[in-house]
Formats: C-alpha cells, structure tokens, sequence
C-alpha cells in the first residue's frame, strides 16, 4: 500500500500532470464561457461616430440661444447611413436615434421642444453644447483594452467583441470531458432497482460538476465491476480531453479501476488524507488524464472540486485553485485523527457575512442531505470546530 498523500501533495501531482492548454480561434457564438487568451484591444473608437441620442433636430448650440427660434430645415439624417446635410448657420437638420450628428452641429433638440412647419423648425428650448449627443469613442477609444485576458466570456463580453468588429476570438477550449461509473450494483435511472441495486446517479452529478468548471461533459456510460471491461471502455469512449471515473478505486477484491491498472506504471492508485474521498486514482492513459474517484457521491464531489476542478481550470486557462469561502459555523464538528475532512453544511447569508449550519447528517453516501447542503465545511486533521469559530468552505450551490 501506497503513503498516505496530503491534499496539497496528491493535487501537485495531479497538476504535474496536466498539459498546458493551447488557444484556438473560435466563432463568437461558440465562445461563450470560453476564457480568453490574450488581451482583446478595440480596432477603432467605440462608437465609431458621434450619433443622436433623441429623434429630433441637430443644431449649433450657439444659434438657439435666444429660442423661440426659427430654423430652415437642411435636410435628414436617415439611420444607417451618412447624410450630405449640413447644420450651417441658422440651420437644423433632423435627425433620429442613432443617426451620424451632421456637421456643424454640437447638441440634439428633442422633437418634442420643436414646433415643425413647412420646410422650417422652430426651437422652442435653448440648449447646450454636446446635449443629447453621444460622441464617438465615448464608451472606448481605438486601441484601448476591450477585454482583458483569463476572462471567460459572458453575455456582455461577446456583445462588446462584436461591436467592435471581431467575428471570432481566440480562447482556451473547453475540455470535453468522458465520465464512467463502475459497479455491478448500478442500473440506470428511468427503469427500476431490484433487490441489492442502486440507481447511477454520479455520472449525472459529476457532469454538473463539469459543466460548471467549465467542460463538456461526455456521458461514456456505465461499466460493471470486471478490469478488463473497463480498459476496453477506455479504448473505446468517445472522443475527449480528461477521463473521470466513479467508483472501484479501492482495494476491494472486486474493485476494478485498481486491478485494471496493476500491471501499468501509467495510472497510479493512491490513498489521500480527505475525508470522505481517501482512495484516489491518477495518471496518463491512452495519452488523456485519467481520474479514479471514489463511488460514495460525497466522496466523489469532494474529490472533484479539491482535484478535478483545479485541473480542469488549467485547461481551460485560469489559475488552478481550490474556491474556498469564509464562514462563522454555527454548530460542532469534530476533526478525523490524520485526514482533512468536509462535512455537509447549511449556508445563510447572515449581515454581511455567511453562516454554515450543521445538518447532522455526515455520511458520504447521503446524496438527498448532500443537495439540501449548500457547502463543505473543511476540517483540519486534528483540530474540530465548534460554534462560532470561523471556518472556510467550498460551495457546492450557485445560488
């Protein structure tokens, strides 16, 4: 048996591990969620042309001082397009929403302070210079930064690319990610479960997971508890970057994952001071990081977000880190004698700050307590909690 791996120690092996990620271009509409690979500077002004920010009619400042005045109308700005008008000397062009500002105009009057007769306007308001007008570069200037680098891209973030003219941008991929769940115990969820079956339901929680690391889950299926079964799923799963594997990577006579590879140097079966989440699996298989989690669905989520997560964060070009919150407990926890243990807990917002409740309920295979949890307390090995200590936790809920 192997030495028993600190955290620390097992997810510095496992980022050792991990290749440096590669940008690519991609389409705007694909790039969504996607982190951006290099600084992304505007290619001209933002807007690019000073516009109208009213319907109504572009005039100089200087010759409505004294309104009621009336000006000749010297033609119409239609939107889209450049109008030859100009607002010369006691003259007003119209104008709509958006359209170019004419020359020699300086403010927009709103149509709704001018009296309009024949082919002239009288302006019934005085107004001032750069009213009602939205000059060009007003939100950006050419050159300047539009968006910054280990960004991943949201909504606004694509509206501003394409308003600057970039039909695709280059960022760092998101990894397709094969999931498999091992075990002889396993039926799938939808038919029913006889006498000493369970239905699978961590291939469905780890591609949540993976979706919100921000990959592509791809669901490679169920594998019964038999090694070589499962060295041929590997050979044959569809296309991905990163293998996850629930289950079987204990010492059990009939745990496959640690007898599948026993005769390879390539993936490593380990034990790591976490509680829930000890027996862990690692290496390069068929050219792809492969993870060996545990079966017990806490087990296997804790597993995930202290090692899977930060590796899948490398690929996808951010900084490789565990998201920790801080928190006051309300409740008691006590420590495991050599192992960092998570605990399910209740997260309330309380002031300013978060609270973490105890929920009583501890074991690693309680799924249901595990999604009424909002977090995972951590626990120094050693060391337990009580009320009102302070407390770092991982959250587990987006809301």
């Amino acid at each position: 048996m192997t030495s028993l791996y600190s955290a620390e120690q097992y997810r510095a092996l496992v980022l050792a591990g991990i290749p440096a990620p590669a940008p690519r271009a991609l389409p705007l509409d694909e790039a969504f969620g996607c982190v951006l690979a290099a600084d992304l500077s505007a290619p001209r002004d933002l807007p690019p042309f000073a516009s109208s920010a009213m319907d109504g009619f572009a005039v100089a400042a200087a010759d409505i001082t004294g309104a009621p005045v009336t000006l000749a109308i010297a033609g119409e700005v239609h939107i889209g397009s450049r109008s030859e008008a100009v607002a010369g000397a006691g003259q007003a062009v119209a104008v709509p929403t958006g359209g170019l500002v004419p020359r020699g105009a300086d403010c927009i009057v709103p149509i709704e302070e001018c009296s309009v007769e024949g082919g002239r306007v009288t302006i019934n308001v005085a107004s001032r210079p750069g009213r009602n007008l939205r000059p060009a570069g007003e939100d950006l200037r050419q050159g300047e930064i539009l968006v910054r680098a280990a960004r991943r891209l949201g909504p606004a973030d694509l509206g501003a690319i394409a308003a600057a003219g970039f039909a695709e941008v280059h960022v760092y991929g998101k990894p397709r990610v094969a999931i498999f769940s091992t075990g002889d115990e396993l039926v799938p969820p939808g038919g029913s479960a006889g006498p000493g079956q369970i239905f699978e339901s961590n291939s469905h929680m780890l591609g949540g997971l993976v979706r919100r690391a921000g990959g592509d889950p791809v669901y490679a299926g169920w594998v019964p508890d038999d090694p070589g079964a499962l060295l041929k799923a590997l050979e044959e799963a569809p296309p991905a970057d990163v293998v996850v594997c629930s289950g079987g990577v204990s010492a059990g006579t009939h745990d496959p994952v640690r007898r599948a590879f026993a005769a390879f140097d390539e993936v490593s079966c380990l034990r790591v001071a976490v509680q829930p989440g000890r027996p862990q699996a690692f290496g390069l298989w068929l050219g792809k990081p492969f993870f060996g989690l545990p079966g017990n669905p806490m087990a296997s989520l804790v597993s995930f977000e202290l090692f899977v997560r930060p590796a899948l964060q490398r690929l996808i070009g951010l900084p490789p880190e565990v998201r920790y919150l801080s928190a006051v407990l309300d409740g008691k926890l006590d420590a495991a004698p050599e192992a960092m243990r998570f605990v399910p807990v209740e997260v309330i917002r309380q002031g300013p700050g978060l609270v973490a409740r105890t929920t009583g309920r501890r074991r690693s295979n309680q799924l249901a307590t595990l999604a009424r949890a909002g977090g995972l307390v951590e626990v120094s090995a050693g060391s337990g909690l009580g009320p009102g200590d302070d407390c770092r936790l991982i959250s587990i809920r987006e809301d």
